[in-house]
């Protein structure tokens, strides 16, 4: 007996494609520079988060993406962090433009 699938045929909005330049974690390319904005986590992930260092308004920096869904890894406030997919698709950011000033 074969199980067939339900295909839902609404329009999915890509969580990447933002007018106000706020994205997901998981949306910023390795070695980008972002401003973290908010996080759409219960209670205890904002707890864990913040005993990690990642509050809003500090910046952080995308070290190495791993793929298939697989971890994060990030810089914030001089410290290494490695993030579930999951998790880091809950933390908000606003990605920091290049300044090309600096060399």
């Amino acid at each position: 007996m074969q199980l067939r699938r339900r295909q839902k045929h609404g329009i999915k909005e890509n969580p990447c494609l933002n007018s106000e330049g706020i994205v997901p974690l998981t949306c910023v390319k390795e070695g980008a520079k972002a401003v973290m904005t908010h996080s759409s986590g219960n209670v205890n992930v904002v707890r864990r988060l913040s005993e990690m260092g990642l509050t809003p308004g500090c910046e952080l920096q995308i070290l190495r993406k791993c793929s298939f869904h697989g971890p994060i890894e990030i810089e914030v406030r001089g410290a290494a962090l490695a993030l579930g997919y999951e998790l880091a698709s809950e933390i908000f950011v606003q990605e920091l433009k290049a300044n090309p000033d600096e060399n």
